[in-house]
């Protein structure tokens, strides 16, 4: 006989005894109708709980959705601000350059590929004609000089760096005047040549853009003398090394000047 069959008899005799003694007696004792109603009314309970349960684990599901809707919206949020840190950092660095080297900066433009190789240094930018990008303009950022675009796409640019041997740039020493010509090395330094001195040179000096050819705006930050060379008694010109005043390793952004 299977258990649920037998429940059910246990179940009809028990009716059957309350039936007896309600004729007998008129009315069961408590015990008796407790002992009787616990079965009676367990499939009730059963349902209750069971009821119960699934509420919950429903309130629970329902829960775990709308945490993990939260979560994918602040992550949102947090992608949010940081787009606009970068942007607020981009029109800061902008205003820093129009302020401090030229009022023609017009755009800041995101550096996509470094070309470094035996004699030639570039850089690409991920804009070009579309957005404005054209040949000749200075390119710098707060720290100083970068260089100048050469070749201008579409959607890219070309910037020949000022450690590019093919560079050319007239500077001065900032506070002690003169003129020389600052030319790429493929050291990564740059070399000033036909440098005519109004005062001595020395180590840790500015070297800065003397706007000799037109290219450059006057006075944007080129580097540091790290390396002067013993002046020739019959020659008034002179030759130092200068150590670049930016990193073009690490650029991400760069900004774009007018060209004159």
């Amino acid at each position: 006989m299977s258990d649920l069959l037998r429940a059910w008899y246990v179940l009809l005799v028990l009716g059957l005894i309350t039936f007896a003694l309600t004729a007998l007696v008129g009315k069961v004792p408590l015990d008796i109708t407790s002992a009787i109603s616990l079965p009676h009314n367990l499939p009730y309970r059963v349902g209750v709980n069971l009821r119960e349960a699934a509420v919950g684990l429903a309130d629970r599901r329902a829960f775990q959705s709308e945490l993990e809707r939260l979560k994918n919206e602040v992550e949102t949020l947090r992608e949010e601000n940081r787009g606009l840190v970068l942007e607020i950092e981009r029109l800061g660095q902008l205003l820093e350059v129009r302020t401090q080297q030229s009022p023609g900066a017009v755009m800041s433009v995101p550096v996509v590929g470094v070309g470094s190789g035996s004699v030639f240094e570039r850089l690409e930018l991920g804009q070009g004609a579309r957005s404005g990008v054209v040949r000749d303009m200075p390119v710098v950022v707060p720290a100083g000089l970068v260089g100048i675009v050469t070749d201008v796409s579409a959607t890219r640019a070309l910037v020949r760096t000022i450690t590019d041997p093919e560079s050319r740039v007239g500077v001065t020493v900032r506070g002690k005047g003169g003129r020389g010509i600052a030319i790429g090395e493929v050291s990564g330094r740059i070399r000033v040549t036909g440098y005519r001195a109004q005062s001595a040179l020395e180590r840790g000096d500015l070297v800065e853009t003397a706007s000799e050819g037109g290219l450059f705006p006057r006075g944007v930050l080129v580097g540091v003398i790290d390396e002067v060379f013993p002046a020739d008694p019959n020659d008034l010109q002179q030759t130092f090394m200068v150590r670049p005043a930016v990193d073009l390793s690490t650029l991400l952004e760069v900004i774009l000047i007018s060209p004159s």
